[in-house]
């Protein structure tokens, strides 16, 4: 096989924006496979997905994905940095991936590179700048905007970006992804090589239907408040209404972070601040903050709205009421890091027609690859084992906020097969 196309996504749900980007993404790179590398049960703004990840790999096979790879839980819920390194670290361990294509609100490739390589080298004279900028409580995102524009203004370039430029890039979402994905290409000096496909339509944090290009944050907001799904249909390809439909109707969905009101105000309130000043993304000082506005809220937006700032954002605090969740430490995410990042390839579903590229993964991957499972700890890898356990324990309380009380059971890891979709 000559090409084949490495995306990173949530589906959560999977949408016509998606459906556009994928399609263009083919039209330009005309790869023989595409291989999507996935958020599990819980998603990078630290709030769980609208339902699981086996109904959001049927999602994305039947829209065009041939081969589905789960971003570990470790991973799942972090920062753009460390989202963005864990996916591309996937990518590039397949062995088999030659571009990766992503959307952005900005789509001039090479001002991106220019950005993304002082994040990658990140030069003494823009350290000392975001931290001058972090010291005068600036949250870090936009510390770290305003450290860009001041080196670039400074610097002695060729060619430079200007201020209006630089902030242009750091307002959108999608753009900021994708400067942590080249940085994270350009630190592993990985050949995969980069496609931009600009983004239509709405924002991605959009809170309301705006037509055929909606947001996911919109979608999702329609689909949580009760509306008709009349009033989703038109942004939600055929294969992904029906598949929403029927998991809703089921009662495996929806989820949101208000599903774990209960769970997380009580491991709040049990936990010592001790404990909490060791979750990852917990800065010292902070762990007084949230066990204060733990005890004096009623439930998680109420604690969210209190606790954030203008330097620690809503975001941030969700981020850590996951890691709170899960017991991620930042010691855990600084060892996986130092050891190289996710430690297996876990394919959560394929369809038909990419067999072949399953039988090269097989043999050119550089890391285990887990199809089973139930087999995880035969690899005889302490590393792996102790990540996956992470997965496993996302999917358990996972189940606990599903609608269906039949569905709560644990262990649904083990029992639920592969997806396979017939193509």
């Amino acid at each position: 096989m000559n090409k084949v196309l490495g995306i990173i996504a949530e589906y959560n749900p999977f949408h016509k924006g998606h459906l556009h980007h994928l399609q263009k993404a083919k039209q330009l790179v005309e790869p023989d496979y595409t291989i999507a590398v996935m958020s599990g049960n819980f998603t990078q703004r630290g709030e769980p997905a609208i339902i699981d990840k086996w109904a959001r790999t049927q999602m994305a096979l039947k829209n065009g994905i041939d081969l589905v790879i789960e971003l570990p839980a470790l991973y799942a819920s972090q920062t753009a940095e460390l989202f963005s390194a864990g996916a591309i670290q996937l990518l590039h361990m397949t062995g088999l991936v030659t571009h990766i294509a992503f959307g952005s609100e900005h789509n001039n490739l090479d001002e991106l590179d220019m950005a993304a390589r002082v994040l990658a080298e990140e030069p003494a004279e823009y350290r000392v700048l975001l931290r001058s900028y972090l010291n005068k409580g600036l949250s870090y995102p936009f510390a770290r905007m305003r450290a860009m524009q001041e080196y670039f203004s400074c610097a002695n370039w060729v060619k430079t970006i200007s201020s209006e430029l630089i902030e242009s890039i750091f307002r959108g979402s999608n753009s900021i992804l994708a400067l942590e994905y080249l940085k994270a290409l350009k630190r592993l000096e990985s050949p995969i090589k980069p496609v931009i496909i600009p983004r239509l339509g709405a924002s991605y944090n959009s809170p309301s239907l705006e037509g055929e290009f909606s947001s996911a944050t919109a979608i999702r907001s329609a689909i949580l408040s009760g509306k008709s799904w009349d009033s989703v249909a038109a942004t939600l390809p055929i294969p992904s209404l029906e598949i929403l439909k029927e998991t809703i109707s089921k009662g495996w969905g929806p989820v949101s972070i208000h599903s774990f009101d209960q769970m997380l105000l009580g491991l709040l309130r049990r936990s010592s601040t001790e404990e909490i000043s060791n979750w990852m993304d917990v800065e010292e000082g902070l762990e007084n903050r949230i066990k204060k506005h733990a005890l004096e809220s009623v439930n998680i937006e109420d604690f969210l709205n209190k606790v954030k700032t203008k330097r620690y954002t809503y975001t941030r605090f969700q981020r850590i009421l996951i890691h709170a969740l899960l017991g991620i430490k930042t010691q855990d995410i600084s060892y996986y890091q130092e050891k190289g990042g996710p430690r297996y390839l876990r394919i959560l579903g394929f369809n038909t027609r990419s067999i072949p590229l399953l039988s090269c993964l097989k043999k050119r991957a550089g890391l285990p690859i887990i199809t089973k499972p139930s087999h995880y700890y035969r690899y005889g890898d302490k590393d792996l084992c102790t990540m996956f356990q992470y997965d496993v324990l996302a999917g358990d309380l996972y189940a606990l906020a599903l609608p269906n009380p039949e569905n709560r059971m644990g262990g649904r890891e083990f029992n639920q097969g592969l997806v396979m979709i017939q193509s």
